[in-house]
């Protein structure tokens, strides 16, 4: 049964790999549902969090399924590791997802510069990840994703840190927009923010 307190959607921003609820794309998130979308929130229709990833892979997503099997409509907004995350719960859940300059496949590359001693880049946390935690990573993947209209893509060319061409090959069907140069950062997104309430069905 529906507890009539929680809201109708719940909108939630999975930050990148070394990041933090302090990045730009999440800032810009807030302050854009702050201003334009203020009478949703108002309303008790409209819940948007951001939260501080776990550093462990493990820990994220128990973190994150607890979050989702809260009652309301879930939407994912993933940047980066979030959005390898994005996919492992759009495809449990069914539920909608904006994939910006996602991870899509934990190559041997990747999982090589996963591990080790790394930094927060926001809070100069220090942390390490282990063996174990990208073998973790591995069993989150999703080979065969058949209802592809659930996606958005937000990819840019030059994102220096992963290739896009990955990405469009994962998800051919997926609602895509490709955008000529940026970086990994995905310099663009807060233009493409009225993109990204209208794919989720957020209209005020």
């Amino acid at each position: 049964m529906r507890d009539d307190s929680s809201p109708s959607t719940r909108l939630i921003y999975l930050h990148g790999f070394k990041s933090s609820p302090e990045s730009q794309k999440a800032l810009s998130l807030i302050d854009y549902v702050q201003n334009e979308l203020i009478d949703l929130v108002d309303q008790g229709k409209l819940e948007v969090l951001v939260p501080a990833l776990p550093y462990k892979p493990e820990k994220a997503i128990a973190l994150l399924e607890e979050m989702i099997l809260s009652p309301a409509r879930t939407v994912l907004i993933g940047s980066s590791l979030g959005g390898f995350y994005s996919i492992y719960f759009a495809e449990k859940f069914n539920c909608k997802a904006i994939l910006v300059n996602p991870l899509v496949t934990l190559q041997e590359n990747l999982a090589d510069s996963f591990l080790g001693h790394h930094t927060n880049l926001y809070n100069g946390e220090e942390f390490d990840i282990e063996i174990s935690d990208a073998e973790y990573l591995l069993t989150l993947g999703q080979e065969n994703i058949e209802q592809q209209g659930k996606y958005l893509l937000l990819l840019e060319t030059g994102d220096e840190v992963l290739d896009y061409k990955l990405a469009l090959e994962k998800f051919p069907n997926a609602n895509q927009t490709v955008i000529p140069g940026g970086s990994h950062r995905f310099e663009n997104f807060e233009k493409y923010l009225p993109n990204i309430i209208e794919f989720a069905e957020l209209m005020a």
